[in-house]
């Protein structure tokens, strides 16, 4: 398995990548010597390094590849040699500074395919917490803007973010953006805020939280 993750062609390296999900969600332990090549592999992607043409989908490099990618590294408990951990971290780093809403209905899609499953690693690796207000800091725009689907995924995240790690203080910045989303037409944003606000509902703004459900 670690020779064909050195393949070169997208095509077959993006079906290797399908197996690999697949077996490591078995066994991780069987497959640590691949953790460096996925990571590298993820590098080439950041940095559009001989991607051609065909595999590049409104700008960014095979996103369905990197997908795959970050959900493979989602099953090892950590990664503990210390380059590949740093490498790992800049491209994530990479994706959560490119990644904006824009009018393309379809590049919104790809883009944000892999901005969330770099969140879901982000929070799996328990990355420090100046990495973590940034992600919560983009969910924020997110959840500001007029797409509903945006939206939704914006305050499910946040939830996740939650209750993965204490990001608590900073998920509260956005608290007003939040509790706005209880008037929203769409019921299921409407849940989503409600989840969120209960779970960041403490002392300091219960008393806040509660007035404005009472007039919901």
């Amino acid at each position: 398995m670690a020779q064909l993750l050195d393949e070169r062609d997208l095509g077959v390296l993006t079906s290797v990548m399908s197996l690999f999900v697949s077996l490591v969600s078995n066994n991780a332990e069987a497959y640590w010597n691949c953790l460096p090549k996925c990571v590298r592999i993820l590098e080439r992607m950041a940095r559009n390094q001989d991607i051609p043409q065909e595999y590049t989908y409104y700008g960014i490099p095979s996103p369905w590849l990197q997908v795959k990618a970050m959900r493979a590294l989602q099953y090892f408990p950590t990664i503990e040699d210390p380059s590949a951990r740093r490498a790992l971290f800049e491209v994530l780093q990479r994706i959560l500074m490119g990644t904006d809403v824009v009018k393309n209905v379809n590049k919104n899609n790809a883009s944000h395919a892999v901005l969330f499953e770099a969140l879901a690693l982000v929070m799996h690796l328990d990355a420090e917490k100046e990495m973590m207000s940034q992600c919560v800091a983009l969910l924020g725009k997110f959840i500001a803007v007029r797409e509903p689907n945006i939206r939704y995924l914006g305050l499910e995240n946040m939830s996740r973010m939650l209750l993965v790690t204490d990001v608590q203080d900073i998920i509260k910045r956005h608290q007003a953006q939040i509790i706005t989303s209880l008037k929203d037409p769409d019921i299921s944003i409407r849940r989503r805020a409600l989840d969120l606000l209960y779970g960041m509902c403490d002392v300091t703004n219960a008393k806040e939280i509660v007035e404005e459900l009472l007039q919901v």
